[in-house]
């Protein structure tokens, strides 16, 4: 079982970022993979306003993703919070083919990777851990973006 792609964003769903990313990948379903948002109506209503109607989405805690797709078969992109909710969708037993880090606000105890990207070793932890499952992992805000592999900072 795998997931194409999948999004760290810690806006989640924002703009035009599902159609951008699935009009790229020729995806029509994605998964809000966030144990908040899951159970907020608000936040879907909100985020609904953002998602095209041709494209199919999904609210989910994180720990329903696996189920979920086994219940449901096919090519989805998936947004997640943080790299902590990447690590527990593959550690679930989802391949992950690609994890885009888009943004990963500052927090404390983070360090600047770009303008829109914030680690701290625990992230790093976490990258270097899918990297070496076989994910295909890239900084990138966006598809029109160039791709900018994790090796470039550190990660060789």
């Amino acid at each position: 079982m795998q997931i194409p792609l999948v999004r760290i964003d810690s806006r989640l769903s924002h703009g035009k970022v599902v159609e951008i990313w699935c009009a790229k990948y020729g995806i029509d379903k994605v998964i809000i993979a966030n144990d908040r948002v899951a159970t907020d109506d608000f936040r879907q209503e909100v985020m609904n306003l953002t998602i095209p109607e041709n494209i199919e989405a999904t609210y989910l805690k994180v720990e329903q993703v696996k189920d979920f797709l086994e219940k449901h078969p096919g090519d989805y992109f998936a947004i997640v919070e943080s790299p902590e909710d990447a690590e527990k969708i593959a550690d679930s037993g989802i391949k992950i083919e690609k994890l885009n880090i888009g943004i990963i606000h500052m927090q404390e105890g983070k360090k600047s990777l770009t303008e829109e990207v914030a680690v701290d070793d625990n992230d790093l932890r976490i990258f270097k851990k899918l990297k070496e499952a076989g994910t295909e992992i890239a900084v990138r805000l966006s598809p029109f973006a160039s791709k900018r592999s994790l090796d470039e900072f550190f990660l060789q």
